[in-house]
């Protein structure tokens, strides 16, 4: 007679275990986007603006030394100033506008085309040792630097841009990852949003001359800017 053996009973569950882990995904909240490009045309166009700006600093009385330290600010009157090189800087601060927008908001950032532009731009000229503090330009979309001149230096990271964590709390907890620093190099430029927190580094002692234009783009209702 053959025999046959019973299935082993299958084991109870243990309810006392954890159960298995889910994914746990690392959100990135609130990113700042960064612009950074070398202009097109840039070479035929930096020796003018050079001698533009140190030309139109010689009549400017509102130049000043406003938030640097040897550093002259000029007035923020550069977009209307009659000339082809002027009209291809607009251009370029155009088109970091636009492709900061389009990031951000996507298919959105055509609804803001009607709205109308408020741009301003500005000369910066820094001798031996100019520096810029931190600030922001918090009345702005979108702000920006295009460097028309930097002397080469042999000290480390000397007039470089520096971006600043612009979470104070982060940085107060040593949970930052620091400053984010970029070249001068003439024909870039740098775009980020007008509440970014940055700063320039000193320039070297053996340097004679860096120039950058920086600007600032807004949107309103009236359009007053680049047209």
């Amino acid at each position: 007679m053959t025999q046959t053996t019973a299935p082993a009973a299958a084991a109870a569950p243990d309810l006392a275990a954890p159960p298995p882990p889910l994914p746990r995904p690392v959100l990135q909240m609130w990113r700042t986007p960064i612009y950074q490009a070398d202009c097109p045309g840039a070479e035929d166009h930096l020796p003018i603006l050079r001698d533009l700006i140190l030309d139109a600093e010689k009549t400017d009385t509102q130049a000043a030394n406003f938030g640097g330290i040897d550093a002259i600010k000029s007035s923020q009157t550069m977009l209307t100033w009659d000339h082809p090189s002027i009209d291809w800087l607009k251009a370029q601060i155009s088109a970091a506008a636009v492709a900061l927008a389009a990031d951000v908001l996507g298919g959105a950032a055509s609804e803001i085309t009607g709205h109308g532009v408020d741009a301003e731009a500005w000369a910066v000229v820094y001798r031996s040792g100019g520096s810029l503090r931190p600030h922001t330009h918090h009345d702005s979309a979108w702000s920006g630097v295009l460097y028309v001149a930097a002397d080469a230096s042999g000290a480390d990271e000397a007039g470089y841009l520096q971006m600043l964590d612009p979470r104070p709390a982060a940085v107060g907890c040593q949970a930052s990852p620091g400053v984010v620093r970029f070249q001068p190099v003439p024909g870039r430029m740098i775009a980020f949003p007008g509440w970014q927190p940055h700063s320039v580094r000193a320039t070297a002692s053996d340097s004679n001359l860096r120039i950058a234009i920086a600007w600032n783009v807004a949107y309103h209702e009236i359009f007053t800017g680049m047209s």
